[in-house]
């Protein structure tokens, strides 16, 4: 069973408008669904004449439409401010469009729940989002169905596990300031991305403002990483580095 959102009280304010703030916030997981991952029959993104705007703001997406088959590496880029992360956050179901639907395979993403976003979407962000708990709970933020095997099993795989196992409690480290590395957080946040196996992985702006031997590694992690699975990205470079199927580029409106 989940732990109530309100025992992981969050570092940073912005966790609670992140994917996983939202999925476990106490109201939402107390809430019972019948949704179940199975009803996908396959894992594309489509936009279907999206347009959106902030309350009571001007226009950011404007008949937005396209199609992203399963498993397709696709890059998203356009000048800041065109709408690139609010285009994520449609994905993810943080906000809802003003116009025009948003799929996942055959099913409209406003009908998912919450609960069940961790297993169909992969979210990491430029800014790795701490809890206050262990190193287990940065990985796991609560979710018993998760184990510690599931968690060893990503941390080995983004190559933190020999770090965590030095310290003095392992896995069951108190996480505080300085504790890990701007890289390393970087890294922690791949693997709360992927230790839910999720089919879509969405990567913004990730590899901004690291040293180019952490990116070097980060990139070689995101390879592996998203050979089987969709993967969007936000990131100029990274659509070289990663040679992305294709680049959209989102336009800036005004």
């Amino acid at each position: 069973m989940t732990k109530p959102f309100k025992d992981f009280l969050y570092l940073d304010s912005d966790f609670v408008s992140d994917l996983y703030g939202q999925i476990f916030q106490e109201e939402i997981i107390e809430k019972s669904s019948n949704f179940n991952v199975e009803k996908f029959d396959r894992y594309e993104v489509l936009f279907e004449n999206v347009s959106f705007n902030y309350k009571d703001g001007p226009t950011i997406l404007k008949n937005i439409s396209f199609k992203i088959t399963n498993k397709e590496n696709v890059t998203f880029t356009g000048r800041t401010g065109a709408g690139k992360s609010t285009l994520f956050k449609l994905i993810l179901g943080l906000l809802e469009p003003k116009e025009g639907r948003i799929m996942i395979g055959n099913i409209d993403v406003k009908h998912i729940p919450n609960s069940e976003k961790r297993k169909i979407f992969g979210y990491v962000e430029q800014s790795f989002h701490f809890v206050k708990g262990t190193i287990k709970d940065q990985i796991t933020l609560g979710d018993d169905n998760i184990s510690n095997e599931d968690v060893e099993k990503v941390v080995k795989f983004v190559g933190l596990h020999d770090y965590v196992i030095n310290l003095e409690n392992g896995y069951d480290t108190t996480v505080e300031k300085n504790l890990f590395s701007q890289g390393q957080s970087q890294l922690l946040s791949i693997a709360r991305a992927m230790v839910a196996n999720p089919p879509i992985m969405l990567l913004d702006e990730i590899t901004a403002n690291l040293d180019s031997e952490t990116e070097e590694h980060i990139i070689k992690v995101l390879k592996e990483a998203g050979s089987e699975r969709t993967l969007l990205s936000i990131s100029h470079r990274l659509s070289a580095i990663l040679k992305c199927d294709r680049v959209i580029t989102i336009e800036k409106i005004g």
